[in-house]
């Protein structure tokens, strides 16, 4: 039944919701802002969303997620993101929910031989267990109705099928009894009327639309059969109606909500470090598959990338990895930055001090690698004098962004920049640059890719084909490598002679065929005007 009551709650909560969004609805009089937080630590969702009206504060800024707690009872407030007394403002408020105890923990039994079975049953109903069924064992060792032993013997999860073994009479054995009518009984019911009449229940279940969860289904043997005592009957009954999860990427926080509530399942935000843009819905847990009414799904919603922070000049330990410890630790720990970090000799900075980052500005995304140079203090040699200069590698492949932080890790410039197209290195990525030994400050040129030259032959059609030589040869001389091969049809019309009237490439060897117009046909100017007859 605790799945069905969870639902009546939601609904009821939605209900209460609506009726005081009609009261006048959050944000009426803009105080939402400098609002103080009150403590929620116990309270229910009902009371978080009343407060939310009463105080016009934005729905937006408000993420209810769910935990299990040995400690809180079911839909009661565990925690919140903004302590007691503090302002809002800008932040948003995260509400942790408890779904109760967790029913995969792993339970040790404790010493059941001097308890009754009522005081058994109910250390199970205290502990939370789904599955306990009591079975009759009629061993002259022990008293009748005594202890015998479990089904696991030590320990069990809350899910797991639990068998208590109590002592029967062995006078009531080839006794029969008859089986009721346990249609609409709960479990409850079923395990009192077995005790009574020393009758073993092995359980199933099965989902039901029609039979609330935890109300008996059908039994076997069925009712007014008789039933020989001390033997075990099977009772399936109801795990309640199911739901099938769906994907809910990029939809709206109003659209999952609705979904949730319509559905029966307890929607838990969780607010994470992503590339999409901030708000943006990009996944939920499960979406796809079986869910039960009651049952919690996980929505991942973005903060957006990650803001970086530059460190230059500061100290690896003492300064970089408090933040980036603190930013590991944000939004449920997605953002999983690693630095990878290499040590250069210096005779005026600190060992540790940070000599360049890359990146040290912008965003970036969860699990992205900060490159970090940091120094390494040697005392200078008397003698020889130190080159100054400054080895260069190829950087053939990094974005023009991360080559100018490169040089200017190392202490040079950017030189003169030259574009070229290539066919094989990304648009704004670098072909090519000066490598060698250069002066501190020097300028170092480089070549950016335009990325592959592209002719786009529906551009061309009815031009004149000398302004295509000539856009071609502009191109090649930024390393497009395009050949042209021109055709002629004559078409009849001395107007178009010379003109484009179909492309089709490229080959192998980059080659286009270009079609054109060629009037083969004399020319007639019979008024003398000197101009063909037709010209306008």
């Amino acid at each position: 039944m605790k799945h069905l009551k969870t639902v009546l709650k939601l609904l009821f909560s939605a209900a209460v919701m609506i009726a005081l969004f009609g009261c006048g609805g959050s944000g009426s009089n803009g105080k939402g802002s400098s609002v103080k937080l009150v403590d929620f630590t116990g309270m229910t969702k009902l009371d978080v969303e009343t407060w939310i009206n009463e105080n016009s504060v934005d729905r937006e800024k408000v993420f209810y997620t769910y935990e299990s707690s040995e400690t809180v009872p079911q839909d009661k407030i565990i925690s919140q993101s903004v302590l007691p007394g503090e302002v809002l403002g800008d932040n948003s408020l995260t509400i942790v929910i408890s779904t109760g105890v967790d029913p995969d923990t792993e339970i040790t039994f404790v010493n059941f031989s001097e308890m009754s079975l009522e005081e058994i049953q109910q250390w199970f109903i205290n502990e939370h267990f789904e599955h306990v069924s009591v079975q009759y064992v009629y061993d002259t060792n022990y008293p009748i109705g005594s202890f015998v032993a479990t089904i696991p013997a030590e320990k069990a999860r809350r899910t797991d099928t639990v068998i208590v073994q109590i002592s029967g009479d062995p006078g009531q054995a080839g006794l029969s009894v008859k089986m009721p009518s346990m249609a609409g009984w709960t479990k409850q019911q079923a395990e009192e009327w077995a005790n009574t009449n020393q009758v073993s229940i092995s359980y199933s279940t099965q989902h039901s639309t029609t039979v609330a969860e935890n109300i008996v289904i059908s039994t076997d043997p069925k009712s007014g059969d008789e039933v020989m005592k001390g033997s075990v009957i099977q009772v399936t009954y109801s795990l309640g109606a199911t739901v099938t999860a769906i994907s809910l990427a990029g939809k709206s926080r109003n659209e999952i909500d609705a979904w949730g509530n319509e559905n029966g399942i307890q929607i838990s935000w969780l607010q994470c470090w992503n590339r999409t843009a901030s708000g943006t819905v990009y996944g939920n847990e499960p979406n796809s598959g079986t869910m039960r009414m009651g049952d919690v799904m996980k929505v991942y919603v973005s903060v957006g990338p990650i803001p970086v922070k530059d460190y230059t000049g500061l100290s690896y330990q003492n300064n970089f990895l408090g933040w980036l410890n603190s930013i590991n630790s944000q939004y449920y720990s997605t953002a999983n930055l690693k630095v990878s970090v290499s040590e250069k000799e210096t005779t005026d900075k600190e060992s540790g001090t940070i000599l360049s980052q890359t990146p040290n500005s912008g965003y970036i995304n969860p699990n992205s690698t900060i490159l970090l140079v940091i120094a390494k203090k040697v005392s200078p040699a008397p003698t020889p004098t130190p080159d100054p200069r400054i080895s260069i590698p190829s950087m053939t492949g990094y974005s023009e962004f991360d080559f100018k932080h490169a040089l200017h890790a190392y202490g040079v410039v950017e030189g003169t920049r030259t574009e070229m197209y290539s066919s094989s290195i990304a648009k704004d990525y670098i072909i090519s640059n000066d490598t060698g030994l250069f002066m501190p400050q020097a300028p170092v040129n480089y070549v950016v890719s335009l990325g592959q030259f592209v002719l786009n032959p529906y551009d061309w059609e009815g031009k004149n084909y000398n302004e295509l030589e000539v856009f071609v040869a502009s191109a090649n001389r930024l390393g497009a490598g395009v050949k042209l091969d021109q055709t002629y049809v004559d078409d009849g019309d001395w107007r178009n002679d010379n003109h484009i009237s179909q492309i089709w490439g490229p080959s192998e060897d980059n080659t286009y065929t270009v079609r054109c117009s060629k009037y083969r046909g004399l020319i007639v100017d019979s008024d003398g005007d000197g101009q063909p007859d037709g010209a306008e």
